[in-house]
């Protein structure tokens, strides 16, 4: 996400962060409509202060799931599949999932937080790591899913 436009509260990213509060909540409504296809139950946090401080945009889980997960969602997906991981955030962030998605195209993936974590320290990863689709057999790739909407 940008910088702040305010020191105060706000209800909205879109209030928070102006143009890229607003791509931040439509990734997170994008990543609440896969779930609903899914036949997922969602929560969507977008105004609880405490949830968005620890990085838990939506919490979602399966039918078959004995409780919920929490995600922090980032739309900044290119339109070619690839991901950007900050350590600002990932250090920071206290949800079990990272969601990356493209509204746009339609695709999505995912991983674990603790896992991504492991694989940052051992890359010796400064300030971002960049993944892109065409990895497949990197570290990084086989702890993402990816998969497309096709709503």
């Amino acid at each position: 996400m940008g910088t702040r436009l305010t020191e105060k509260w706000t209800d909205t990213l879109d209030e928070a962060f102006g143009a890229t509060g607003t791509k931040g909540r439509l990734g997170e409504e994008f990543l609440l409509k896969v779930f609903d296809s899914w036949g997922w139950d969602s929560i969507h946090y977008e105004n609880d202060y405490r949830k968005q401080i620890d990085g838990i945009d939506i919490e979602f889980k399966k039918p078959e799931w004995f409780k919920y997960y929490s995600c922090d969602v980032k739309n900044n997906m290119n339109q070619y599949g690839t991901i950007y991981i900050h350590e600002k955030w990932l250090f920071k962030i206290k949800s079990d999932r990272v969601f990356h998605v493209n509204p746009d195209t339609g695709w999505l993936c995912w991983y674990g937080v603790d896992a991504m974590k492991n694989i940052y320290i051992n890359d010796n990863a400064r300030d971002y790591m960049t993944i892109t689709a065409s990895q497949p057999q990197s570290a990084q790739s086989r702890i993402i899913t990816r998969t497309k909407y096709r709503g």
